[in-house]
C-alpha cells in the first residue's frame, strides 16, 4: 500500500469534518433534513452502554448513513457522487482515518453552533443558497481539495436560508 500524501490527509480530515457538520445541522433537532439524532446530546446515553469507547465512531457512522440515504433519495444512485457517497477508494480511506481519530472530532460538531463554525471554517466564500440537487461539477474534482470548500459554502448558505441543498458530482472517477 502506498503512502498517503499530506494533501490526501487534509482532504480526508476536511471531508470528515464536513460530513459531521452537515450531518449534525441536518438532524431532526436542527434543520430536520433527516430524522436521526446521532449528534444530539442525549444520544451518548443510548450508545455508550452498547458501543463503549467507540460510541463517537458509531455517532459518525450513523449520521453519515442518515445523510447518505436522504442525499441518495434526492440525487439518485448511479454515476453521481456526493459528500456522503464518494468513490469506493475514498470511502475506504475515510473509514481507515475515522478508526484512528479521537472523540474530539465529534465534539467539534456536536452542537449546532460548533457545526456551523466548522462549515464557516471550511467554506471559502459566500454563495447564493440553492434548493434541491445542485450539480457542482465532474467527479474528477474530488481529487482536489477545493471541492470541500465549495460544498461547505453551499451547505452553509442552504442552512442559513432554510432550504435543503444536495450538492453532487457526475461521471466516473
Amino acid at each position: 500500500m502506498g503512502s498517503i500524501s499530506k494533501s490526501d490527509e487534509l482532504i480526508e480530515t476536511q471531508t470528515i469534518s464536513l460530513r459531521l457538520a452537515v450531518g449534525a445541522l441536518g438532524e431532526r433537532d436542527n434543520a430536520g433534513w433527516w430524522q436521526s439524532g446521532f449528534m444530539s446530546t442525549t444520544s451518548s446515553a443510548f450508545l455508550m452502554p452498547v458501543f463503549g469507547s467507540k460510541s463517537w465512531q458509531t455517532r459518525y457512522e450513523g449520521v453519515v448513513e442518515s445523510a447518505r440515504r436522504v442525499h441518495d433519495e434526492r440525487i439518485g444512485v448511479g454515476r453521481a457522487f456526493h459528500p456522503f457517497r464518494l468513490p469506493e477508494n475514498m470511502e475506504q480511506r475515510l473509514f481507515d482515518r475515522v478508526q484512528t481519530m479521537r472523540q474530539e472530532l465529534v465534539d467539534e460538531t456536536i452542537s449546532a453552533d460548533k457545526a456551523r463554525a466548522t462549515l464557516e471554517r471550511l467554506a471559502e466564500h459566500a454563495v447564493t443558497a440553492r434548493s434541491g440537487p445542485a450539480l457542482v461539477g465532474a467527479a474528477a474534482m474530488l481529487d482536489e481539495p477545493g471541492w470541500i470548500a465549495e460544498l461547505a459554502s453551499l451547505y452553509l448558505a442552504a442552512f442559513s436560508a432554510g432550504v435543503q441543498c444536495f450538492p453532487y458530482f457526475t461521471g466516473a472517477r
